[in-house]
């Protein structure tokens, strides 16, 4: 059954029944005025959204609005669809009790018999699950299953776009190599899950000793890889032995035995490097020939140059 309203395009028989088949759709399609005023929701719409047909006719589809899509999709959204084109996008949009969703939208003009546009008919359909799952797929391409750090991949890929980054702007940064201390013998004396336990462990330790913005990965085996944005060496040598104290002064204890840890470090940063010569594999072999120079002077301890 049509639901009634006050709007003047259902008086017209042809989309009295247009609109019947409409409330029985299974996405979201609402009808504004030019000005964008909502004049007709469907059910999937109140049911997507929470609000009623009752409370947002009259009301702007910007009740919706999240504040987590730029003002520019928008702006674009409005100038295409006033332009009589058809505009298709993707949003994220907030529900009437503030639960956030994915949409995947589509905003046609609707004409007049005199070709004026009349109205707006968008219809919208809720990808939140989707999304939910290429999110997931997505995090399980990027991350090692163990530590749940980011694989070697991924860190190439960042450091691919750093270096982009500080070639268009000169916005520096730093990388390190981190080496676990005599880690086979860890694996010898206590066995191979001990070790899995201390990867973890010791993976959770980086995470939280690095800012928000870093970025911290497994490079492979015992080895890990750090980003440190915006920083020199000598400032990503204070986060790295903030790190390497915690670690030290940790008991990392699996089945009543209790395992020491240190580790050893190499760091550079991009300004080191003259621009011709600049490279991912450049800034990763002077990280590395430090390491291994923290390796072969003693062990557990940070050289940056």
């Amino acid at each position: 059954m049509v639901r009634k309203s006050n709007i003047d395009f259902l008086k017209d028989e042809e989309k009295l029944r247009l609109i019947a088949a409409i409330d029985q759709a299974a996405v979201s399609i609402i009808m504004t005025d030019i000005d964008g005023n909502i004049q007709y929701c469907n059910p999937a719409f109140e049911q997507t959204t929470g609000y009623s047909f009752e409370e947002v006719i009259g009301q702007n589809p910007r009740i919706l609005k999240s504040g987590l899509i730029s003002d520019d999709v928008f702006k674009d959204m409005w100038e295409t669809i006033i332009g009589g084109q058809n505009w298709k996008g993707d949003l994220i949009n907030k529900k009437k009790d503030g639960t956030i969703y994915y949409e995947e939208a589509r905003i046609t003009p609707v004409r007049d018999k005199d070709g004026k546009i009349v109205n707006f008919l968008g219809v919208r359909q809720d990808v939140s699950r989707r999304k939910y799952l290429e999110e997931k797929l997505k995090q399980t391409s990027i991350r090692d299953p163990l530590t749940n750090l980011y694989n070697r991949g991924y860190i190439f890929e960042r450091l691919s776009q750093c270096l982009e980054i500080f070639k268009r702007n000169g916005e520096g940064f730093s990388l390190a190599i981190i080496d676990m201390d005599f880690f086979k013998d860890i694996n010898d004396t206590y066995g191979h899950q001990a070790g899995d336990f201390v990867l973890k462990e010791f993976s959770e330790i980086l995470t939280s000793g690095i800012r928000v913005y870093d970025i911290a990965g497994r490079y492979g085996g015992e080895e890990f890889i750090l980003i440190l944005h915006g920083i020199k060496k000598k400032t990503s040598a204070k986060i790295i032995k903030r790190i390497l104290e915690e670690v030290r002064n940790s008991a990392f204890a699996y089945e009543n035995k209790e395992m020491k840890i240190t580790f050893s470090c190499g760091i550079c940063d991009v300004l080191e490097i003259d621009k011709e010569n600049l490279s991912i594999e450049s800034l990763v072999y002077k990280a590395d020939k430090r390491l291994y120079d923290a390796k072969n002077t003693g062990r557990n301890k940070i050289v940056i140059d």
